[in-house]
């Protein structure tokens, strides 16, 4: 019996009607914003297409932020740009989450990343400061994970416990911040209290099993586009760096409790099994919460269905396990 390769766009009859109904919107958008553009190279190039994708995401956003009303104040810490995001109605403000938006490394920013940040602190009531980061190619990862550590020792500085601040990132943001930990934890700096990942980005060589497997399967990610980005952030000779690959880490000196998030639909699922495994080979705690047929970063893309709420109620329990007790 033969069976016929569905497209990338196909959508399982396995997953939710309301994620079902989500992806078909989304899919129909993702059919019309294929490009076959050539590869940006110019400084003009990549001022461009932030620009076009900061618009795009400002529409996609508007929903949200017009139904929930968060507070969202621009500040520094330690001189890194930063966006402090807090649901309208007040939440504990004693334990926070350290936030580090995706985009492929070279596109987004904290604020066209805001629906992530909003739903986290939504879901928690915890107060959320997302890192506005240098992007690609200004900038590679050995200075991008400083300035996340910078934004990390500021908020320590101003008085937050270790043990009261998470850390959060997703897709590259997931490869950044985990990079960030290993490489904090290598400075002698107090680690943060947990770790959650959605989708993230472990393996800057390409490696991973589902990048073969996956590749023609996954409805938001394309593998050449992808690896490209990846080359702005990290030379060659450093994409089995810890700090930018941290599939390739040491978890053995320590490590904070780390949740991962993901979905079967997606190519960098072995990413995130491999992160997993490599934690837990030394002895680490690591959980890997996945999710049938779920896209590239499902919980924020796919806000609202059982799918998505499941993992913000996971997540909700995950970081009261970790952060210290509230008053």
């Amino acid at each position: 019996m033969s069976i016929e390769a569905p497209d990338r766009f196909w959508i399982s009859d396995t997953i939710s009607p309301e994620a079902k109904a989500k992806m078909e919107t989304l899919v129909s958008y993702a059919r019309a914003y294929q490009t076959n553009e050539a590869p940006a190279v110019t400084t003009e190039d990549w001022q461009a297409r932030r620009q076009m994708r900061e618009q795009m995401m400002e529409v996609f956003n508007a929903p949200l932020l017009e139904q929930l009303k968060p507070t969202i104040e621009a500040v520094e810490l330690g001189g890194i740009p930063t966006l402090k995001v807090a649901r309208h109605t007040p939440g504990t403000a004693d334990n926070i989450i350290l936030y580090v938006h995706g985009g492929g490394f070279t596109y987004l920013s904290a604020r066209s990343s805001l629906k992530s940040a909003v739903l986290m602190a939504e879901a928690t009531g915890y107060t959320v400061y997302s890192v506005d980061y240098t992007l690609a190619p200004e900038a590679k990862w050995d200075e991008i994970t400083m300035q996340v550590i910078t934004a990390y020792q500021a908020l320590l500085k101003d008085g937050y416990e270790a043990d009261g601040v998470g850390f959060f990132g997703d897709s590259a943001g997931g490869s950044i911040v985990t990079g960030s930990i290993l490489r904090l934890r290598d400075m002698g700096v107090p680690m943060p209290a947990a770790l959650l990942l959605h989708s993230p980005s472990t393996d800057l060589t390409g490696a991973g099993d589902t990048l073969a497997t996956l590749a023609l399967l996954d409805p938001g990610l394309e593998k050449e586009d992808a690896l490209y980005r990846i080359s702005q952030y990290a030379e060659p000779s450093d994409r089995k760096n810890p700090y930018a690959s941290p599939a390739y880490g040491d978890y053995s000196g320590g490590f904070p409790p780390t949740l991962i998030q993901t979905g079967t639909r997606e190519m960098l699922l072995s990413d995130s099994v491999r992160l997993c495994q490599a934690i837990r080979r030394d002895h680490g705690d690591a959980t890997l919460d996945l999710y049938e047929g779920m896209p590239h970063v499902f919980p924020s893309l796919l806000d609202g269905t059982p799918e998505a709420n499941m993992a913000y109620s996971r997540a909700v329990t995950f970081w009261r396990e970790h952060f210290k007790p509230e008053p």
